[in-house]
């Protein structure tokens, strides 16, 4: 040790006036510098206030570490990498060390342990700057209860250590290359093409979760989703650099010897710890599974500037309460004693913002943790607990088809080989992705749910197979691929299990199955007979009650007509023998005939920005085209640009009016919105929102509505403003001038 410190020492007298730990201190502070000009530009350019709390911390903390992470510090590490070991290269030291066997593993180690400590220092720096950048920035702001500074000093020291930890392996491959390779521009082309390599890789999903830089990037973005305070990508980094720095010492002190003289020295000290190590790395990069509980539990925390009193467990396709979870002291724990299905249900609840809801997947014996959206702690909604990676899995997978679907619809033998290749590529893709999959802790998603999405993702590809070969069959019924089935085109040698899909109320499997059925019946009858004769035909009750309520959520939504809306009640409601289930659908087919053409429609109670009361009857003799909306809503924003460029130009007309309906829970957030919004649209407050939303069934918003003159509804589901259709179909709805 005395050896080492010595080393160390040296080290530090060497560096003194190289410059080398200068500049990675100073491209520490750039984005620190770049971003103190860019708010003393905006505080003499920009006077807006805040209309929501502002927490200057982690809104700095987040703008800082991507171009610092991205680019600043791997350039530190690389620099200073081989900076270090170019200064012996340079002046031929490397040779005076060799002189020295039994200092040269100490003197080897002490120059990588330098770089590691100037690295650290950056990391401090760059910290240190993430607090002063939040400080400076709440200085010059005004002084309301909107504006907070509260430096989170432990988080600070947590992502500290967490990216100290995750610097040594590309630090030490760079040391490393810059050791056994003389010429400066080696290590540089290794570093700097590891950083360009890895983007290139991930895009093809051919990048490895070990990979140094995504191990660095990770071990400052990812947290743990368990609260520990490092994640696995930590250990591995550790466990890489300690392997790294065997080899390239191994290399260094016996490259001018005859090592094999010295084989139990080389044993025991590098070959039996480098191999232990290489089984550690293997071990800790292999994902695990969470287990299962022993009881079915809903837990969570409120945030204390939340005031959320209830959390609801809804089923996932009707919006029917299966539990009602009371909150208490802003803690909640239910025990569910039902014994649920592995499906995905729906989490709702009432916070500020106005009715939330979350897609949640869990069964029997699994535990869900909700955790809120928190901005004073920069915390996003996650569902963890024992199915915690399912949960995380943020990819809609087989919903990349559209193009295929496109192709498949033209029904031409020419497309064929073309669509065989993108239906085989995206399913391995899908599946690759299903594989790859972890989450920051390492989780995987488990065999049960694995099972569900493969057959999952076989029935949506076999959907699609099956109706380009019937388009195909219409033009040319001896076609080439009339036998070939989707196992032959997927290349694959998979037996689907029905029963476990159908129990998991698997949506894409239960389309196929209406496709199926459909296409057994060659008569002449109408689609709805068919679809009718075809679940008579079925001897499973539960499936057929599970395609029966498909068909009226598919189909039903888009039919305007009293009489097509009663021939679906009639046919396949009595289909549905479970009396919650039948309640439901025959509610969602009595407000579907409400919302029929030529019903009158419910009148607004609402007010303007200068609270004038507005309903129907002040647009008498117009036609309204009706957008519901709200100031939390991404896609009602979205749409607002597009609602308003309609308006403008229809607004010439003089017989219709476009108006923006808000539903939000606080007048005050309605009114700090709509005053940046042009005139063209109407800008109302809802007051009688509860009656509104019952009669319109506004599950979903933004939901766009056109009422005639005579307040009649013309159409209540109406495309959205951004849809080439809204034009095509208003210009057919409104008479001719």
């Amino acid at each position: 040790m005395k050896k080492f410190i010595k080393a160390f020492q040296a080290e530090n007298l060497k560096l003194k006036h190289s410059g080398i730990q200068t500049t990675a201190y100073i491209l520490a502070l750039i984005p620190f510098l770049i971003s103190i000009g860019a708010s003393i530009y905006s505080y003499f350019s920009e006077k807006t206030e805040a209309t929501n709390p502002v927490y200057f911390f982690f809104d700095t903390y987040n703008l800082l570490i991507l171009p610092f992470i991205g680019l600043f510090y791997p350039l530190i590490i690389i620099v200073t990498a081989s900076r270090i070991t170019q200064l012996e290269h340079k002046n031929n030291t490397w040779q005076l060390i060799e002189t020295q066997p039994l200092k040269r593993a100490v003197l080897l180690n002490a120059k990588f342990i330098k770089a590691y400590q100037i690295c650290i220092y950056s990391i401090l720096i760059f910290m240190l700057g993430v607090a002063a950048l939040a400080t400076f920035n709440y200085l010059i702001s005004p002084k309301t209860e909107l504006y907070i500074l509260d430096i989170q000093w432990l988080f600070l020291l947590k992502k500290t250590i967490s990216l100290s930890l995750g610097t040594g392996f590309l630090l030490a491959l760079i040391y490393a290359v810059s050791v056994r390779f003389s010429n400066l521009f080696v290590s540089i082309i290794v570093g700097v093409g590891a950083l360009l390599v890895a983007p290139i890789l991930n895009g093809l999903k051919l990048l490895p979760k070990w990979f140094p830089t995504t191990i660095l990037e990770n071990s400052l973005k990812a947290s743990s989703d368990l609260g520990y305070w490092l994640t696995y990508n930590e250990y591995l980094s550790v466990i890489a650099t300690v392997i790294i720095l065997f080899l390239i010492t191994f290399w260094y002190v016996f490259k001018n010897k005859k090592w094999w003289n010295n084989k139990n020295t080389i044993l025991i000290n590098y070959a039996a710890p480098v191999l232990l190590l290489l089984g550690l790395f293997l071990y800790v990069n292999h994902p695990t599974q969470m287990t299962s509980s022993n009881e079915t539990v809903i837990k969570g925390s409120v945030p204390e500037n939340e005031m959320i009193r209830t959390v609801y467990l809804l089923d996932g396709t009707m919006n029917d309460t299966l539990q009602t979870i009371e909150v208490k002291n802003n803690h909640f724990h239910k025990v569910i004693k039902d014994d649920l299905p592995l499906k995905k249900y729906r989490l709702a609840w009432w916070s500020a913002k106005g009715e939330v809801q979350a897609t949640v997947l869990f069964s029997k014996n699994d535990v869900v943790e909700i955790q809120f959206p928190d901005e004073a702690k920069d915390q996003s909604f996650k569902i963890l607990g024992t199915r915690l990676a399912e949960n995380a899995l943020n990819v809609e997978l087989g919903d990349n088809v559209d193009y295929i679907k496109k192709l498949a619809d033209q029904g031409s033998e020419d497309n064929a080989e073309t669509i065989i290749f993108l239906l085989k590529r995206n399913y391995k893709e899908d599946l690759k992705t299903l594989k790859s999959f972890n989450t920051s802790d390492n989780y995987v998603i488990r065999d049960d749910y694995t099972e569900i999405i493969k057959n999952e993702l076989y029935y949506k590809y076999n959907l699609i197979w099956m109706q380009y070969k019937d388009a195909l069959a219409r033009s040319n019924p001896k076609n080439e691929y009339k036998n070939k089935s989707i196992q032959d085109v997927l290349d694959i040698d998979f037996k689907p299990n029905e029963d476990f899909i159908a129990k998991a109320e698997n949506v894409a499997y239960y389309r196929f199955k209406i496709y199926e059925l459909l296409s057994k019946d060659s008569s002449d009858e109408d689609v709805l007979t068919k679809y009718k004769n075809g679940l008579n035909g079925l001897k499973n009750s539960t499936l057929e009650t599970q395609l029966a309520k498909i068909i009226l959520e598919d189909q039903l939504p888009n039919v305007n007509d009293l009489n097509e809306i009663n021939r679906y009640e009639t046919l396949f409601l009595p289909l549905i023998k479970d009396q919650r289930t039948n309640a439901y659908y025959f509610k969602f087919i009595q407000d579907k005939k409400r919302l029929t053409s030529g019903k009158e429609a419910l009148s607004f109670e609402a007010i303007t920005t200068d609270n004038q009361p507005k309903t129907f009857a002040d647009f008498k003799g117009k036609f309204i085209i009706l957008d519901f909306w709200a100031t939390w809503c991404g896609p009602c924003i979205y749409q607002a640009d597009y609602f308003e460029k309609h308006a403008i130009e229809y607004n010439k007309r003089g017989d219709v009016v476009f108006i923006s309906l808000s539903i939000d829970q606080k007048e005050n957030a309605w009114r700090k919105k709509v005053k940046l919004n042009d005139k063209n649209v109407v800008q109302l407050f809802a007051k009688n929102q509860n009656a509104l939303n019952n009669f319109y069934r506004l599950n979903a918003i933004p939901r766009f509505i056109v009422i005639d003159p005579e307040g009649k509804i013309v159409n209540s589901n109406f495309p959205f403003p951004d849809d080439s259709n809204f034009k095509v179909m208003l210009d057919q709805l409104l008479p001719k001038q």
